[in-house]
């Protein structure tokens, strides 16, 4: 039987952040929250060039088995406990913010910028025909003053991305010691070689029983989490037969590096989810399984 230890982390975002979702047109837009895959895919990258290695394979089999994350969610203050948390209500996608309930669309507003660009021909020195994109961003900053709902926020203020890294005890050491080197400055996220997604912890990790109030189970063979009648479920949630729900359903699926090092060359297992923000219809207990994906437990 395993068992493992939880952290609440909280970091200070250095500069906007692209968590890839879907493309529309020309755009490509970002998700508001950071899953667990992007975690994964930055975490096995930076322990792989920390142990001077090119095993990307073995190291990414080593952080699924013994380094798991929840997914995280940006939030107000630097202690992680005002997190901007994804929620369906009455058939519309929202967000719990300070236990107030706002529409998605009043959210997006605060923290979603873009840029664009286009590549340019060396002959014409004109833009490359069918080359303009724009890419959405979560910004560092907050983008308007907020004052409604007993949430006060300024233009400019830090925005911060909270959430929980579970720790298996039988990792391996090296495991155990370089994460902690890491996360002190940390890159996530699409556009990176454009500076984006830049991170740094805000405060020391602090030992957690809990995900966003949910009770954790952390004496399995997997990390437990239970989630109560009519609450949201916090990261994809496998659609299983049986478990019910309310909210979005979307196919999850992402890009890995193949077994002769090729960035994004293999797609993963398409598994169709409950997107986070989904309410369950009763109380239920899930498995945070590997990249941050969740199971219900049979």
């Amino acid at each position: 039987m395993m068992s493992w230890d939880a952290y609440k982390l909280t970091f200070q975002m250095q500069s906007p952040l692209h968590s890839g979702y879907a493309k529309v047109g020309n755009i490509q837009q970002t998700r508001l929250y950071v899953t667990g895959r992007m975690l994964w895919g930055a975490l096995t990258s930076q322990i792989t060039r920390l142990k001077d290695s090119t095993n990307y394979v073995q190291v990414g089999k080593d952080v699924q088995n013994y380094l798991r994350t929840s997914y995280f969610f940006p939030c107000l203050d630097r202690e992680g406990n005002r997190p901007i948390l994804p929620q369906v209500q009455n058939h519309q996608s929202g967000y719990s913010v300070d236990c107030a309930y706002l529409k998605a669309s009043k959210v997006d507003c605060w923290l979603i910028t873009s840029y664009a660009s286009t590549a340019i021909n060396t002959g014409t020195f004109a833009a490359e025909e069918g080359s303009l994109h724009e890419v959405e961003l979560i910004s560092h900053r907050f983008l308007n003053n907020v004052n409604e709902n007993g949430i006060s926020i300024n233009a400019g203020d830090p925005v911060y991305l909270t959430g929980i890294f579970f720790l298996n005890k039988d990792a391996p050491d090296d495991l155990k010691n370089s994460w902690k080197k890491i996360i002190k400055s940390f890159q996530i996220g699409g556009e990176r070689s454009y500076g984006f997604g830049q991170l740094s912890l805000s405060d020391e990790h602090h030992p957690a029983k809990e995900l966003f109030g949910y009770d954790l189970n952390l004496s399995g063979y997997d990390p437990g989490v239970i989630v109560g009648e009519n609450k949201p479920v916090l990261a994809h949630t496998v659609a299983e037969d049986g478990l019910k729900m309310g909210g979005m359903l979307e196919p999850f699926l992402g890009r890995e590096t193949s077994e002769d090092g090729q960035f994004g060359k293999r797609l993963s297992e398409v598994k169709p989810c409950w997107a986070p923000g989904a309410v369950t219809r009763k109380s239920t207990s899930f498995f945070i399984k590997e990249k941050g994906i969740w199971e219900v437990q049979i």
